[in-house]
């Protein structure tokens, strides 16, 4: 098989870990932060950080794959710079807000357990949903600046020749002189 066929799915996978894990944390350091301030009670141990941290981590995860799955779908052929980061992060939230519960109850339903009372899991769409809208928000405009700034970048001004870019004189002191042929 072609490793251009499996680009799109290492890069979902990639950014479901680099979400996911990054969900976990913030979640973990919002767990120890409330913790610090006294609005957690005592019996709240580093067994509900880990439980509020893997939960917040699969949240993440669930999310960057709506994020790749909308993403791929809705802008087919686009690139991230044509996508105003607006309307993508309000539609991954919407979609994720919708997928999460469902995806919560499939789980349950493969390891046996059996479908759930719907009020145990809808409550985190919301809350999963508003949290997805903001990253994949902040990923669109996270690349769109990274693919300005690339555009703008030194090795562009190089290429055209632009007299905006500076050289250190000693380096071209170490450069010889280009030799044309002679006629």
């Amino acid at each position: 098989m072609d490793s251009d066929a499996f680009r799109p799915i290492r890069g979902a996978l990639r950014n479901a870990a680099v979400w996911g894990l990054a969900w976990g944390t913030v979640g973990f350091g919002a767990w120890v932060v409330l913790r610090l301030v006294g609005l957690l009670p005592a019996e709240a141990g580093f067994r509900s950080a880990a439980f509020l941290a893997a939960r917040l981590g699969m949240a993440g995860a669930v999310a960057a794959l709506a994020f790749a799955a909308v993403v791929r779908i809705a802008w087919r052929g686009r690139r991230l710079r044509d996508i105003n980061w607006l309307k993508g992060g309000l539609l991954v939230g919407l979609v994720t807000g919708l997928a999460f519960p469902l995806f919560l109850q499939a789980m349950n339903v493969l390891s046996g357990d059996g479908l759930i009372a719907w009020s145990l899991v809808l409550d985190d769409g919301p809350f999963v949903g508003l949290l997805a809208a903001l990253a994949a928000g902040a990923s669109l405009k996270l690349a769109q600046r990274a693919d300005a700034l690339a555009a703008g970048g030194h090795a562009e001004a190089l290429e055209d020749g632009s007299a905006h870019v500076s050289v250190n004189p000693v380096f071209l002191e170490a450069v010889p002189s280009p030799k044309h042929p002679t006629k």
